[in-house]
This record gives C-alpha cells, structure tokens and sequence, in this order.
C-alpha cells in the first residue's frame, strides 16, 4: 500500500473478511513496520471503528454485531456522506472510484446530495491529483522530495529543489504545499499547479515544530507569505456584512465620522491582501502601507487602459 488512507482500508477489509489479523500479519500486508500497524489501528479506533483484540481468535476483530456490510445510516449522516462525496469528489477520479467502492462495500448506493445543495469550484487536473497522493505519502512517512517549480511571480522561471514537505492547504481553487526548501535554507510555499515534475525520495528528515500552517494563511482564506507589514484599509460602509465573514489575527475595526469602517491588522506579506483586496473594488482606500497603495494605483491605472 501506497497512502496512509489505502492502509488503514485494507485493515477494514481484513478485519471484516474474517480473516486472522494480528500487528505481524498487518505488518506483511502492507509492507510496513509492526509499530506503524499499531499507529493505523490505534488511528482506526479514535475514528470510532469498533475494533478490539480477541486473545481467544488471536486476531484484531469488530466488536459483535458490527460489519462493514450492514452499515445502517440515517438520513443525517447519509447527507453527511453525500457531503463528503460532493467535496472529495473535486480531488479527481481516483477519489472518485475509492468513494463509490466504499459505498458499495456499505450496500449502499445513491449517495448523492439533494438538489438544492450545489458544489462549485474546479475538479483537481489529473496532475495535480498525482502530486497531491505523492506529497501525502511523502508528508505521513517523512519522505523528501524533489521537485522542479515554474515560478510564475518570475516569468516562468524553473527551478529544482530538494524539500521537507510538511502541509497541503486548499485556497481558492488552488493547493499548495508548505515546505522546508533546502536550497532557500527556509520555509516556501509552492503551488501544486506548477510543480512540472516530483519524485519522493528516499531520505527521511525530521519535522519543524516552526513551520505551521497558520504561518502562511490569514483571513478570507488569504496567502500570507513574507515580512510582517502592518494594514491599514478603510471600507465603504455598505461592505460591513462582507467584512465580518472573515477576520485577521488582533484585527482592529471602528468607525470613522463620515460611516466608512476602517481596519488596521498585520500580515505576513503583500500579495495574499492585496488579491483580497482586488474583490472588493471600488469600496476601498488603502492608507497603509505606501507601497501597496502605489502598486494597486498603478495595476488599475493599467488595467483601466486595456479595457
């Protein structure tokens, strides 16, 4: 087995076949140590699979009366299920067919959302789909990567690096990898999308502790990459109800005499505010800092010119 996720399935699939499971046998199955076996089914268990350890079987078994094969669902949690589907079905077809083989391994069928709840977004390309399974297995066995990244901020410019992936996070329509660059001598953030090519290797590295995921991510689902910088924005009064969808880390907001709402916080780099800033045009006044008022004066100015 490949991913974590195809593991700890075919623990399932062991345990309910009847067959005798015990941590050497799971070991041999799927290619790992005897201490990774006992980290998927102690994973198993905290996710509510009815599992426990026979001494007269000698064998891991589901508790009595309990089988893949008669799943009942009520009608919550087969929305839940069709939720899940609805989503999980945007990370491409290999999702797709590991969802509907668990659906029939329920004997349940028909696990789709009603019509009044609708998805939108773009389907994960078939590329990206395979750096995202590779960068998984790599994340959960610690593995290195190598990859060759078209930097689009330069042009298309390519690069090989050697990295220690650490997490995978989905902003609008686009994944990215957070990881330790060997070359940068520092944490970077890569999109999925230009990865042109990635090869898992195999060197195990140690994680840091440093490097989170709220590191690189800020308010309205915002890419926050950089040097702390102070913001200073005021708003169009109308644009409150907007504004209290999303806040940032020791946000301050108050109202100015003329209605406007201003608010002033700290991010990590330009480029994520400034996207976020390009939706709510033209009910804004940066005030703060001078370089971002000047480069989003002059991208409109430009972009007023094209049109």
């Amino acid at each position: 087995m490949s991913y974590k996720f195809d593991s700890m399935l075919r623990i399932l699939n062991l345990i309910d076949s009847g067959r005798t499971v015990t941590r050497s046998i799971l070991a041999g199955e799927l290619k790992v140590t005897v201490r990774s076996a006992d980290r998927y089914i102690a994973a198993l268990r905290s996710a509510g699979f009815p599992i426990r350890y026979s001494a007269e079987r000698g064998s891991y078994v589901f508790v009595e009366g309990y089988s893949l094969s008669r799943t009942d669902l009520s009608a919550d949690e087969a929305l839940a299920l069709g939720l899940a589907k609805g989503m999980l079905s945007r990370f491409g077809s290999g999702t797709g067919r590991v969802l509907d083989g668990l659906e029939k391994k329920m004997g349940k069928g028909g696990l789709e959302l009603p019509g009044h709840i609708v998805f939108s977004g773009q389907a994960m390309p078939p590329e990206v789909e395979e750096h995202f399974r590779k960068l998984n297995y790599a994340i959960t066995n610690l593995r290195q990567v190598e990859l060759v990244y078209s930097t689009a901020s330069k042009g298309g410019e390519r690069s090989c690096r050697v990295v220690d992936p650490h997490y995978l996070l989905h902003r609008d329509n686009v994944w990215y990898l957070r990881a330790y660059c060997r070359k940068r001598r520092g944490p970077r953030l890569f999109a999925l999308d230009r990865i042109e090519s990635l090869t898992v290797l195999d060197r195990s590295f140690l994680p840091k502790p440093e490097i989170t995921p709220d590191e690189f991510t800020g308010a309205a689902g915002i890419i926050a990459e950089g040097e702390p910088v102070q913001v200073v924005v005021r708003f169009d009064r109308a644009r409150r109800p907007y504004l209290r969808r999303f806040t940032f880390p020791g946000q301050e907001e108050k109202e100015l005499a003329d209605g406007r709402i201003e608010l002033r916080f700290t991010t990590n780099g330009l480029a994520g505010v400034k996207l976020w800033l390009y939706r709510h045009i033209p009910h804004f006044e940066v005030v703060e800092p001078k370089e971002l008022k000047e480069e989003m004066r002059r991208e409109c100015a430009l972009a007023a010119m094209k049109i």
